[in-house]
């Protein structure tokens, strides 16, 4: 064997299940493949902590906007072409050459620490639907290791006096349709002071340090694409990868595979690899997304002056309103900062940040489509995405496009001036139920509750893709649940 336990990406998903089973099983061979670059500086790091300064600069710009998706293909436009190196970052899921036309804003992240290198860092608690019923018992411990993972804290943004003020303004309009404990509130965030950085981002190095190549037991393969998992009948025995530098392609051998690809490629690598269960790409879920920003006068909001920023910043408080399932279906993502003059030369006014998440039915109808003759960009299954909205998901939608102009109003005044707009499907980079899980093998999901494909010994698949349900809020948390339970049970297996 070349690894105890081969790990197929490099992002949140991946570097947690190979620090959970590095903790478990201390001594495990570890290697984790990755198709993307490595980047400069230290791998895997957020690019808002880069080293590079300019890289700093370029992230800082293009995510200023407060919406993820605007920042896809900033630094990445033109023709992906992985034989040429392409740049570190994300692009949109067409870019690869799939068919995207049904879910436009679609995107992967092409780089060492996947999204991880990329996110928001925003750490909701999921509750009541978005957890599995699979996973009630164990939830709560596991959901502990998840903070502890993910860092996640909430005393890195706020609440300053003006954020104070929003959360005042938003629990007068919102706070009796709110479950207890699930008022307006700062948004948990996967964030931390650590050598005299104020905010430093979790991300994938943090996660798992061993990335950096310091550890006899981690490897990191950079620039290497897996084209298909090895199975001897039904059990799997490695992976056929592919050096995108070279074209050379030779097997790795490994007791455990776990695909953590996201939720777009973890199912076209199974399809590759001759593994096609009936739930396979099928129950594809999204939350629409439905973005907006008011202004606000300090004075309107009993502030005398508008809190500064810190250092490569672009909000002074993440808030959020939870959801509270049919009570208050939606998840609400509050951002506050400063709004200034043209010349940049003074904060004139509070722009306030408020994005409406809204769950959308889990349908077997939204899906991938992989193809057997064409290929994408990488020589892989090309895929089609198959998705649009329900009468009752666009119901929902309208109903959130008039609460979020109670918000508005609520937080600037009847006359507030304020912009809204709904992204086009995929723009939340939040995707689930591609590789779901059921509670038995009964054709309705890909893997176990653990995350053990069915009726495959020593695959396993970890990420947002496995989860079964409609997460209305940042779907990371949640998502990095699936890895802790993996991780445990491959454990397990190795301490039999």
């Amino acid at each position: 064997m070349d690894a105890d336990v081969l790990i197929v990406g490099s992002g949140i998903m991946g570097a947690a299940v190979a620090a959970e089973v590095g903790r478990l099983r201390p001594g495990t061979r570890i290697t984790i493949v990755e198709a993307g670059p490595a980047g400069e500086g230290a791998p895997a790091r957020h690019l808002h902590d880069s080293a590079d300064a300019g890289t700093r600069d370029a992230y800082h710009a293009h995510v200023a906007a407060g919406v993820q998706s605007m920042y896809v293909g900033a630094a990445t436009a033109g023709a992906f072409d992985a034989r040429s190196a392409s740049a570190f970052g994300l692009y949109d899921f067409a870019a690869l050459g799939h068919d995207a036309t049904e879910m436009p804003a679609a995107a992967s992240a092409w780089n060492v620490g996947g999204m991880g290198s990329h996110w928001t860092a925003a750490c909701p608690t999921p509750w009541g639907r978005e957890i599995p019923a699979a996973f009630a018992s164990e939830w709560d411990a596991d959901y502990a290791r998840v903070r502890s993972i993910l860092r996640i804290g909430s005393d890195r943004f706020g609440p300053t006096p003006a954020g104070t003020a929003v959360l005042e303004a938003l629990t007068r309009a919102f706070g009796d349709v709110s479950a207890p404990g699930r008022g307006p509130q700062i948004m948990p965030m996967g964030v931390f002071r650590a050598d005299g950085v104020e905010r430093r981002r979790t991300d994938p190095g943090v996660i798992l340090p061993e990335l950096d190549g310091s550890s006899e037991t981690v490897t990191l393969l950079a620039g290497t694409l897996v084209r298909r998992v090895l199975l001897d009948g039904q059990r799997t025995v490695g992976v056929e990868v592919e050096d995108l530098r070279t074209g050379e392609r030779r097997e790795l051998h490994a007791e455990h595979v776990v695909v953590a690809a996201d939720a777009l490629r973890s199912p076209q690598l199974l399809f590759a690899s001759g593994l096609r269960p009936r739930a396979l790409g099928r129950y594809l879920n999204e939350h629409a997304f439905i973005t907006g920003r008011v202004f606000a006068e300090p004075h309107h909001l009993g502030i005398d002056e508008v809190p500064p920023l810190g250092e490569g910043e672009w909000m002074t408080d993440s808030l959020w309103l939870p959801h509270s399932d049919d009570a208050q279906p939606f998840h609400w993502q509050i951002s506050v900062g400063p709004l200034f003059s043209e010349d940049l030369q003074e904060a004139v006014a509070m722009a306030v940040g408020i994005s409406v998440y809204v769950p959308t039915e889990v349908r077997e109808t939204s899906r991938m489509e992989f193809s057997d003759t064409e290929t994408d960009a990488l020589g892989m299954p090309r895929a089609r995405i198959h998705y649009d909205y329900s009468d009752a998901d666009l119901a929902l939608i309208e109903r959130a496009t008039r609460e979020q102009r109670m918000a508005f109003e609520a937080v600037a005044g009847p006359d507030a001036v304020g912009n809204t707009l709904l992204l086009p499907p995929g723009s939340s980079l939040h995707y689930s139920g591609t590789v779901r899980m059921s509670e038995t093998d009964d054709g309705t999901g890909v893997v176990d509750p653990d995350g053990a494909v069915w009726g495959i010994e020593g695959l396993f698949v970890a990420g947002n893709g496995v989860l079964p349900g409609a997460v209305a809020a940042n779907i990371t948390a949640a998502g990095t649940v699936t890895a802790v339970r993996a991780a445990r049970a491959i454990a397990r297996t190795l301490e039999g």
